[in-house]
């Protein structure tokens, strides 16, 4: 029941979709009225510019990092548990919302943020380890999948199981998310990132 009460916390929480208040704010419409229709930082950013990409940003991290106190304070006795549940509650709040017909953003701010406020150090290698794969595969998608990969599999090999549980329920919903855009590498519907696009750019121009 404290693992069901840090998800129960930290689903409320996310379904305060952060793009969704500030293309409300900044534009006055509704975020999956703009662009690609995603609440998500990036669709937020792309169709009304860094400030607003930032506030996307800031505000779903808040809101992660709200959950993850509340719940740690309410269920001291989890621990670093009670951050994990938590941010798992908040990504499926984020992903799935009630109030819109379960239908949100991607999760990959709440993700990050929780995998982060698990274990800093490994959280921070995902990311390295994410940035490597966007650059070597070309893909944002494909990268996703193996920080999240590396991390449940980091988890798993440290002692934390319940963790590294939480960590493929994650790597589930980023395939399921992202699922289009992985199907798309193969009929080349998919754009390369830029970042790797630049990345060999510049390898080869040294090169020259």
């Amino acid at each position: 029941m404290e693992r069901v009460g840090c998800i129960a916390i930290g689903y409320l929480f996310g379904m305060i979709l952060t793009g969704d208040v500030v293309a409300h704010a900044l534009a006055h419409e509704s975020a999956f009225a703009i662009g690609d229709g995603n609440p998500g930082m990036a669709n937020v950013g792309r169709a009304l510019g860094r400030k607003a990409a930032l506030f996307t940003l800031v505000g779903d991290i808040l809101k992660t990092v709200c959950a993850v106190v509340l719940s740690r304070f309410i269920y001291p006795q989890l621990e670093d548990l009670a951050t994990a549940w938590a941010g798992l509650g908040a990504t499926l709040g984020h992903v799935f919302p009630a109030w819109h017909r379960f239908k949100g953003g991607k999760g990959v701010t709440t993700i990050a943020s929780t995998i982060i406020l698990v274990n800093p150090l490994l959280g921070w290698l995902a990311g390295v380890v994410g940035v490597t794969g966007i650059i070597l595969s070309g893909y944002l998608s494909v990268a996703a999948v193996i920080a999240m990969a590396f991390y449940a599999v980091a988890m798993l090999f440290l002692g934390h199981p319940e963790v590294a549980f939480i960590a493929v329920v994650f790597q589930a919903i980023t395939i399921r998310c992202h699922w289009s855009k992985l199907a798309g590498i193969k009929d080349g519907t998919t754009h390369r990132a830029g970042l790797s696009i630049r990345f060999w750019n510049l390898v080869r121009g040294k090169r020259d």
